[in-house]
């Protein structure tokens, strides 16, 4: 009876984890060991860029004076929004999915048609940065 409890456990345990539900995207996206750095409101520095690699800074940071700034939040569950900038200078708020699809690089998904989904390689990630590259598209 007990070799049959476990059985049927681990079936619907491994039924479940092989589903892609939205549900399941907190255990996703918190799974990876620098997840929680990454849950912030990022601005973009493009100051700092050097070549295809762009600089992201929480937005505390003590930017100099720019006509808007593109930047992402990342929230638990897998919750995005890109923050595009207006066509009066302000911000567009975009929403979206994020996930890690490995030890370095996100997946990003927008509802939004105007939006191309992407993929980011994480090059350096603190409290204090965020580097990444795009990889798709480009």
């Amino acid at each position: 009876m007990r070799f049959l409890l476990l059985l049927v456990g681990a079936v619907t345990l491994l039924a479940t984890s092989s589903c892609h539900s939205t549900s399941q995207l907190p255990a996703q996206t918190l799974q990876h060991p620098q997840a929680r750095e990454l849950l912030r409101t990022w601005r973009h520095s493009q100051e700092e860029d050097q070549g295809a690699v762009q600089v992201y800074r929480p937005a505390t940071y003590a930017f100099p004076p720019a006509r808007g700034r593109e930047g992402y939040t990342f929230a638990a569950g897998g919750q995005l929004t890109k923050l595009a900038i207006a066509p009066t200078d302000g911000t567009l708020p975009l929403p979206g999915h994020w996930r890690w699809v490995n030890a370095r690089a996100l997946h990003l998904t927008f509802g939004d048609s105007s939006q191309q989904d992407a993929r980011l390689e994480v090059l350096e990630l603190s409290p204090d940065v965020l580097k990444i590259k795009v990889l798709e598209p480009r």
